[in-house]
């Protein structure tokens, strides 16, 4: 009998490994894969997305950069503000400006706006040129990807019945960041378009919405909006201090309106239902690390750096002793841009020094805000009145540069006749009284603060760093009355000795008082006064 002869079957195993290797292989792949688009993700572009926003905070430096420029003492750097920027109307633009090892690109558009009487934000000049500009900037900042375009990671939210959104340090949001959903829903990759442009228009507003190409492509852009607010000697206090505050009269009170909506009203302080109740909550004072000895009632705010607060229960806003503070010596401006008129006599001068009791000045021409009238004085002793020219706003800048044998260089009186905005610079003391500086500006019963400007120029320093004299303003008290100035003496000890209405601010080293003063802090002065810096 003949047995069946059997085969091996050797073929088996050659293909069970092959499929093996298959399998493996494609584990391997889809592995490497998805680590190759997790590593693009969270090497390239969150790289990126991060530089993207440095870029666009540089460009917003250059901007703030390019504005501080209007503060310079050096004429030379004034007039090379906006130097290769695009200009239209009150609009300018930075050219591209490409830094750093990832080449980084940054482009910036500074805008001018204002605050109209109601607060309402307007694009352009501000009409009124006793006060300052806003700005409004918009940098743009762009990272290129490198290597080639690739997607993100699929993070779309899609309705799979888990939970998307969760409170901040919750389980639920553990797990959602676990799962990576929305991980870079806000990393949005420019790759043949820019799809802010396309989507929501050149400057966000719908407005012009069209295709462009993007700077660089691949890439990852990020945009910031920045408000930018002129810092002036007044801003919003009433009275701020380097080192003591005291004051003021038991009876006394400081309070605040905006005069853009009309003259002071008594009664909006304690009335919430007045349209205008919150303007009247800003009398703020403001001191260093020294001490604040508040007598009378202030309706705003006290602010210290470190410092002390007796009788806090006087003040209805709130105190808060964690507030910096910095105030810097102040020096004259430069004047070469202002029209300077040699002392003399006769119309549209006046003697070096002022001596008369009835001393007038016309000046020769109107002058502007930032190109005033000048003169320079050595003492101002007799009694002052400075008119309008023609029915034109008229602007005037006196320096009074000296003193008598006392240290005094202001001892007279100064009247301001309608349509006149008059800055005195003074190097060394004051001592008048309250009555003796007429504001009439507008009116005698409605005058503006800012129509009567005092500047303190620091005195010089030794070489320990020490001021070589004292400066001092003291305001004595006199026939109650009006008196509507502002005050910027960073250096001097101010001691006010009568109780006035007074409508303004005063910004010292020092400051006394103890009379019944009703003191009213205009909020129009937050953008009035000489410019020092922006922030």
């Amino acid at each position: 009998m003949q047995t069946r002869t059997t085969f091996r079957e050797s073929g088996n195993a050659l293909i069970c490994a092959l499929i093996a290797i298959l399998i493996v292989s494609l584990i391997g792949a889809n592995v490497l894969s998805n680590s190759t688009t997790r590593l693009n993700v969270s090497s390239n572009h969150v790289r990126a997305w991060k530089e993207a926003l440095e870029a666009a905070e540089g460009g917003g430096e250059m901007a703030f950069a390019e504005l501080r420029k209007q503060t310079s003492t050096d004429a030379t750097v004034r007039a090379s503000q906006w130097s290769g920027w695009t200009t239209s109307g009150t609009t300018h633009t930075s050219p591209q400006t490409t830094f750093g090892a990832s080449n980084l690109i940054t482009q910036t558009m500074v805008e001018t706006l204002y605050f109209d009487a109601s607060g309402v934000f307007h694009a352009g000049a501000n009409p009124d040129p006793a006060q300052n500009n806003w700005y409004r900037v918009r940098s743009k900042g762009t990272a290129p990807l490198p290597n080639l375009k690739r997607t993100g990671m699929d993070d779309a939210l899609v309705q799979d019945g888990q939970t998307h959104f969760a409170a901040l340090g919750s389980t639920q949001m553990k797990d959602i960041v676990a799962r990576s959903k929305g991980d870079s829903l806000l990393r949005k990759i420019d790759f043949q378009y820019d799809h802010f442009v396309s989507t929501y228009g050149p400057n966000g507003d719908g407005v012009n919405k069209t295709l462009v190409a993007p700077l660089a492509a691949p890439s990852i852009s990020r945009r910031i909006e920045q408000i930018v607010t002129p810092v002036t000697p007044f801003f919003d206090a009433a009275i701020k201090a380097n080192g003591v505050f005291y004051g003021l009269g038991s009876a006394a009170y400081i309070d605040s309106y905006d005069s853009r909506n009309g003259p002071y009203d008594p009664t909006v302080k304690t009335n919430p239902s007045s349209p205008y109740y919150k303007d009247s909550r800003h009398g703020s004072v403001e001191i260093n690390s020294g001490t604040a000895t508040i007598k009378g009632t202030i309706y705003g705010d006290v602010a210290t750096n470190g410092g002390t607060v007796i009788n806090s229960q006087y003040v209805t806003g709130t105190v808060d002793n964690n507030v910096p503070f910095t105030l810097e010596d102040y020096h004259m401006p430069d004047t070469s841009g202002w029209s300077f008129q040699a002392a003399g006599t006769g119309a549209g001068k006046l003697p070096s020094s002022v001596t008369s009791n009835s001393q007038t000045l016309t000046p020769p021409a109107a002058g502007t805000s930032a190109a005033p009238n000048y003169y320079v004085i050595s003492t101002l002793s007799g009694k002052l009145t400075v008119n309008q020219v023609a029915g034109e706003e008229t602007y005037v800048a006196i320096r009074v540069n000296s003193s008598d044998v006392n240290g005094e260089g202001i001892i007279g009186g100064i009247t301001v006749n309608p349509g006149v905005h008059l800055r005195i610079y003074f190097d060394y003391n004051i001592s008048t009284k309250n009555s003796d500086l007429a504001n009439n500006n507008p009116t005698s019963t409605n005058p503006l603060a800012s129509n009567l400007q005092f500047y303190g120029i620091s005195p010089p320093r030794d070489a320990n760093g020490n001021p070589v004299r004292t400066q001092t303003i003291d305001l004595n008290s006199g026939n109650p009355g009006t008196l509507a100035a502002t005050f910027y003496a960073p250096s001097a000890a101010v001691n006010e000795n009568g109780n006035p209405d007074f409508i303004g601010t005063v910004v010292c080293k020092t400051f006394y008082a103890n009379g019944n003063i009703a003191w009213h802090y205009d909020r129009a002065l937050n953008s009035e006064g000489e410019l020092l810096d922006f922030r």
